[in-house]
């Protein structure tokens, strides 16, 4: 793949650079394109904010001291929108209250101007990774999600007593059916769920509980 290419594939990663040193912008874009990164430079907080995919995936490479909105101000608007890039921060004049101010907001890594290469590349790439694992155990939230929806109300209440450890006697005593139905209703619950062992099923309730309350 030629590295003008990398512009025109939407398919990979991308890291977006938000700097308003022009020079700096252009020379990182190289750099990533040379080692085929596909990365798109923004000179202002608001160009990046207005212009850019915030749900493709990839990384932002941002720099702290920018005129008008600084890095910290876009930080907490990603956050704001729940937005999964993770934010590498750059700065020539870091401070150690406003590093760990950057850090405890989620910042993926935090580099000096001038930048290292190979740290810079090295955190660019786990940031990507960490992007990527996000998108993931967003598309498995999604999914488990769909699958509660499915159950009907008394599945959906066997299953919350099913998490919690319950036996189908206990089960059964608590929702004054017989023990043959809570089978019935555990065993349709189970394979709507996509599960075959109730460490599963926990595993997939937990992941899914900080979007959907699945106990209603």
């Amino acid at each position: 793949m030629q590295p003008t290419d990398l512009q025109h594939d939407t398919h990979l990663p991308t890291i977006s650079i938000v700097d308003d040193d022009a020079a700096l912008r252009l020379s990182l874009v190289d750099l990533f394109e040379s080692l085929e990164i596909r990365a798109m430079p923004y000179g202002s907080g608001d160009d990046f904010l207005s212009r850019a995919d915030l749900g493709k995936a990839g990384c932002v490479l941002l720099d702290i001291h920018m005129p008008g909105m600084n890095g910290l101000d876009i930080q907490k608007q990603l956050a704001a929108i729940e937005c999964m890039l993770p934010i590498v921060f750059m700065t020539g004049d870091a401070t150690v209250p406003m590093s760990v101010q950057a850090m405890k907001r989620g910042a993926s890594d935090f580099l000096l101007k001038p930048l290292d290469r190979p740290a810079l590349v090295g955190a660019t790439d786990r940031a990507i990774q960490l992007n990527a694992a996000k998108r993931a155990a967003a598309v498995e939230r999604e999914i488990t999600i769909s699958a509660i929806r499915t159950l009907t109300p008394r599945e959906r209440e066997v299953m919350r007593h099913v998490a919690m450890g319950r036996l189908n006697k206990q089960i059964a005593h608590e929702l004054a059916v017989s023990e043959m139905m809570i089978k019935i209703h555990r065993s349709r619950m189970m394979r709507k769920m996509h599960v075959g062992s109730l460490a599963e099923l926990v595993k997939k309730l937990d992941m899914a509980s900080k979007e959907y309350d699945v106990y209603l």
